[in-house]
């Protein structure tokens, strides 16, 4: 599902230089450049693991169910759907007619085979367990499709937003490899046309999607992670839509691009290896929270263009609570708490304990000028304290495969699109602490996973409300990370791209639905 799972790190939207035709040439052929900062891993919607993937894959492939613009589920292949038995089971009704883009009609049997492909224990998917307690999925006729469960799941149809895959081509094939990525085949509006790797895709409308054909024939992702080349970039006219820094939405533009900002899409996080035994205590945990001025950041970093953070949940949501607990900028209380967990400074004015010094690296990842100078103020905010820093910061996929693929870091700063569903459980449930799964900074806490596992199992919203609320409140007190900012989506598009609109769930949300004036 396009809104769950993923890391989630947030990189800016970005073109590859390479794009030499300009602006005209491009409105003349009916195409728009989109800009990112990283290449995507994979297109395969069963094996997403990171935003960029899973925003392009989202223009090949549909999952049955989708957010609409106020973050509400609604049918996308599914036309509608009966939940039964307590919700024990959902029969889903197909809509008729949907084509795979080579021309097959789609069935009841595509979405049989992906869900038992993606549960199949010979799948090496890390969204293996998004469907929750499923117990089967059976074909009933063509068009109409039964996904039963163990038990209630609360955020079925949130995590039934997967893209389907196609049985015809994919059946007697070995789905842990890569080949569909380079050639896929799905339903979604617009097909992958070419993937020059490191450089950029080519993606063109597909005359028969179900939705109606795309008013813009031509998509070109380019990937570029060097923001200053982006803003040339986008000022002579080789892009037409990014996203944007804070600093970049509150200066002046040319008057050819047009601002979009939308409501809460992701929080600020400085994560710490919850296996180094430094970080063990709360009190600690709790010290550091205290001694990072995080409004400074806010304000310096985000250009005012964000809020406080509480926790994982974005403040719209229904599930948010008020009641949250928020570490105020106190250095003297940080000290404090430093002291009752036995820390004290030596002679260089560095925090020991039991042979033990609180000196460790802090990673992120240079595509991200936000994130290097966020670290930058954490830096100094802990030297404040006693706390000795260094900041390394690597590309992406490196950065990638030594936190989420292997755990091997100390401390991190990151981003994270919010889920828009309450059950976290991928990311902070004790289970899913192994190398490669979400819960990279190996958070472990019984009454956590308890409250993780109750709200699953509910299908009363009163009742999930007060879970998750409470789950909110717990996770703010023990401090699983220091929660920096909720921020908004923001970016720009040149002004002859019409039918836009901005919202939570994603710069290309109703691209189909986009023209060029």
């Amino acid at each position: 599902m396009y809104f769950r799972l993923f890391l989630i790190v947030i990189l800016g939207f970005y073109l590859l230089s390479g794009c030499s035709k300009g602006y005209r040439e491009y409105r003349k052929d009916n195409t728009i450049v989109i800009a990112v900062t990283s290449e995507p891993k994979r297109l395969n919607p069963i094996f997403l693991t990171d935003f960029v993937s899973y925003s392009i894959s989202g223009l090949i492939f549909n999952g049955l169910t989708k957010f609409d613009k106020d973050m509400n589920v609604v049918g996308d292949l599914a036309e509608s759907w009966d939940i039964l038995n307590g919700g024990r089971e959902i029969i889903f009704h197909l809509k008729k007619g949907i084509l795979w883009h080579d021309g097959v009609e789609l069935t009841s049997d595509d979405i049989v085979f992906t869900y038992k492909t993606l549960i199949s224990p010979m799948t090496e998917s890390p969204l293996s367990s998004q469907l929750g307690p499923i117990k089967d999925v059976r074909s009933i006729n063509k068009y109409k499709v039964s996904i039963t469960y163990f038990e209630p799941y609360g955020s079925a149809l949130e995590s039934l937003m997967i893209g389907i895959v196609p049985k015809h081509v994919l059946q007697d094939k070995d789905i842990n490899k890569t080949f569909f990525d380079d050639s896929p085949i799905g339903t979604g509006p617009y097909k992958l046309k070419e993937w020059i790797h490191g450089r950029r895709l080519s993606l063109e409308a597909f005359d028969n999607y179900h939705g109606g054909c795309p008013n813009i024939k031509n998509l070109i992702i380019s990937i570029i992670p060097d923001t200053s080349t982006q803003l040339l970039e986008l000022e002579s006219g080789n892009i037409d839509l990014m996203e944007i820094s804070p600093l970049l939405f509150n200066r002046g533009l040319s008057s050819d691009f047009v601002k979009y900002r939308a409501g809460s899409f992701r929080y600020g996080f400085f994560g710490l290896n919850l296996e180094d035994k430094r970080f063990k205590d709360k009190r600690v945990r709790q010290a550091i929270s205290y001694s990072i001025d995080k409004d400074s950041i806010i304000k310096s970093v985000l250009s005012g263009l964000g809020s406080r953070s509480t926790g994982p949940y974005p403040p719209e949501a229904w599930y948010y609570s008020t009641e949250a607990r928020y570490y105020e900028y106190n250095p003297d209380k940080a000290i404090d708490l430093l002291s009752q967990a036995g820390w004290r400074k030596g002679n260089d004015g560095i925090l020991r304990k039991d042979g033990d010094i609180m000196s460790f690296t802090i990673l992120t990842n240079y595509e991200s000028k936000e994130n290097i100078k966020i670290a930058q103020i954490i830096q100094s905010s802990l030297k404040t304290v006693g706390i000795k820093t260094n900041i390394l910061t690597l590309e992406w996929q490196t950065f990638r495969h030594n936190v989420i693929s292997n755990h091997q870091f100390e401390a991190i700063v990151l981003s994270r699109a919010y889920l828009w569903d309450p059950d976290i459980f991928e990311l902070w449930h004790s289970s899913k602490t192994k190398k490669g799964e979400w819960n990279f900074l190996s958070y472990k806490n019984k009454e956590v996973d308890r409250l993780l596992e109750k709200g699953r199992k509910s299908i009363n919203i009163s009742e999930r409300r007060k879970i998750y609320k409470k789950l909110h409140e717990l996770l703010a007190e023990d401090v699983p990370c220091i929660f920096l900012y909720n921020s908004d989506l923001i970016f720009t598009a040149h002004k002859r791209i019409k039918g836009i609109i901005p919202t939570p769930a994603g710069m290309f949300y109703g691209i189909e639905k986009w023209s060029i004036n």
